[in-house]
């Protein structure tokens, strides 16, 4: 009787130990995701959608961060509305009336500004039509 009761004890703390090992493991796979915000607003040209767009072109939100000049692009609705997730620093946003209009001249169609991301960022204004603009 004696020793069936250790053999118990012995399977049941084996058993315990190997659960205990699984779900350390199990917990060890994921990788912490960098903490990101939401950046939203709206591409436009004088308050009006952008429009007269060459057939599967559309407005364009590309921002480039400045500390590693890693970029990414927003999605952006028929409306000119946008949303991208990005994480924390500074940011060049640029905002452009489609890919024709993309380009390193700076030219009509095109605006660029400077964008702090500490926190969700709302109701970004993008008008292509006016540069002096700053938000």
């Amino acid at each position: 009787m004696v020793i069936s009761t250790m053999i118990i004890k012995i399977r049941n703390a084996a058993m315990a130990s190997l659960v205990i090992a699984l779900v350390g493991i199990a917990g060890c796979g994921g990788e912490t995701k960098a903490k990101t915000f939401k950046v939203t607003g709206k591409i436009h040209s004088g308050g009006s959608p952008i429009t007269g767009l060459p057939p599967g072109e559309k407005p364009m939100v590309k921002f480039e961060a400045k500390a590693n000049k890693e970029q990414s692009q927003a999605k952006v609705g028929e409306d000119g509305a946008f949303s991208a997730e990005l994480a924390p620093g500074d940011y060049t946003v640029t905002g452009s009336a489609g890919f024709m209009a993309n380009s390193d001249k700076k030219g009509s169609g095109i605006i660029s500004k400077s964008l702090k991301v500490e926190a969700d960022v709302a109701g970004l204004d993008l008008d292509v039509a006016n540069k002096s603009k700053k938000k």
